[in-house]
Order: C-alpha cells, then sequence, then structure tokens
C-alpha cells in the first residue's frame, strides 16, 4: 500500500508512536523516527528523505507548526493528529492535510497516508 515510502512519525505519546510505526511497515512503508519533539523532527526534515507525515500537533516541546510549514511548504503531504484542534495557522498553511482526533485508528491513519501519497 505504501510501497517503501519513507513516512515521518512525530508523536510524543510512545504507545502511540509504537502503534503507528507498526501500522506504517506493515503497509510497506519505511518509518523515519519515530521523534516526539519539534526538535528532533526539524533535523530529521532537514537531513531524511520523507513522502509523508504523521504529525502530533502538541509535543513535549512546543506545538508542531514549525515542522508542519517546513514539510507543507516542500510540497510533503501531511496528517495531523491531536487530542486538541488544529491551530488556525497550520489549516492556512497546510489546507488539504487531514485531521484526526485522537484516539485515532492507525489504520484510519495509513489509508489517509496511502490517498496522499497516491495523488
Amino acid at each position: 500500500m505504501l510501497n517503501q515510502s519513507p513516512i515521518l512519525i512525530v508523536e510524543d505519546e510512545v504507545l502511540i508512536a509504537l502503534v503507528l510505526k507498526a501500522s506504517v511497515e506493515d503497509a510497506g512503508g519505511v518509518v523515519v523516527g519515530p521523534v516526539g519533539s519539534v526538535t528532533a523532527a526539524m533535523e530529521l526534515v532537514e537531513t531524511a528523505d520523507i513522502a509523508a507525515a504523521i504529525l502530533d500537533v502538541q509535543l513535549s516541546d512546543g506545538d508542531v507548526v514549525p515542522v508542519a510549514e517546513y514539510l507543507c511548504a516542500r510540497g510533503v503531504p501531511v496528517i495531523f493528529q491531536s487530542g486538541v484542534s488544529l491551530p488556525a495557522g497550520l489549516k492556512v498553511q497546510c489546507p488539504d492535510a487531514p485531521f484526526h482526533k485522537k484516539p485515532a485508528s492507525a489504520e484510519e491513519l495509513v489509508k489517509d497516508l496511502a490517498a496522499l501519497i497516491d495523488r
């Protein structure tokens, strides 16, 4: 389904990150990360090949806005998930990005990833 596409996972809840990692790998993706902070995510987006990303909105060191802006500006599709609402600026910066309220099904997120990558 994901055809060995490199997928960045940015999630600071370890259990959720591991479930997402397993689901992406089961669907044929190659996981970049997972990482749980803006700092670590920015290091990866500047150095790794990334086809798409699953981004938690609130991370241990702040919100994911810098990571999302970086990816969206370069045309990398993203999916947001969070227990809180999506910041208004992200809706403008990444208008086509799906948003899932936690707890989100890993299978749904992977299905959305596949659709975004196929575009």
